[in-house]
């Protein structure tokens, strides 16, 4: 498997979320909590570590759960040199669902990697787990440690700082 290594350059600027400007983007959560920013070299070594394990399966399509599992689940699939699906799935910034999408792939369950980048209610996994029972899950953080998740980049249990993604609003 020949993996691929992107340099990314971006500035990054320090500051704070204002929520009074974009209130639906906290899904109800508490904003006055303490942030942890992931930048996007942790980010690439999780995701690398993820596609390496990912790949010694045979898995024929990465799923990227929109929208903060379609940037590593797109980094996946070009990792691994297979297809890549978007599945809009809302549980924090809208309740969007596309089952129909979600249906049609179910004939392939054992196939398929969904990849999301965190599990920190678990209620996206759960809601999809209820149409596809067998699906196969990679995080790049897991905060709960309840869910039967598949592939686990770094474990955050206990945290309750918000993170936030190299791709996200500051």
């Amino acid at each position: 498997m020949d993996m691929v290594s992107h340099n990314f350059s971006i500035r990054v600027t320090v500051g704070y979320y204002n929520s009074a400007m974009y209130p639906s983007c906290t899904g109800g959560k508490n904003m006055s909590e303490p942030k942890m920013y992931i930048n996007w070299s942790q980010m690439e070594k999780i995701v690398q570590l993820l596609a390496l394990r990912i790949g010694e399966r045979e898995y024929k399509r990465v799923i990227g759960i929109s929208r903060g599992g379609l940037i590593p689940g797109v980094m996946i699939s070009q990792m691994l040199d297979i297809p890549f699906t978007a599945l809009q799935w809302q549980t924090r910034d809208g309740s969007d669902k596309d089952v129909p999408t979600l249906l049609n792939l179910e004939e392939n369950v054992d196939e398929l990697i969904f990849v999301d980048d965190i599990c920190d209610s678990g209620l996206t996994i759960q809601q999809i787990k209820e149409y596809m029972p067998a699906s196969q899950w990679a995080v790049l953080y897991d905060k709960i440690g309840t869910m039967e998740l598949d592939f686990v980049g770094k474990t955050l249990y206990n945290n309750t700082q918000w993170l936030v993604f190299p791709w996200e609003k500051k």
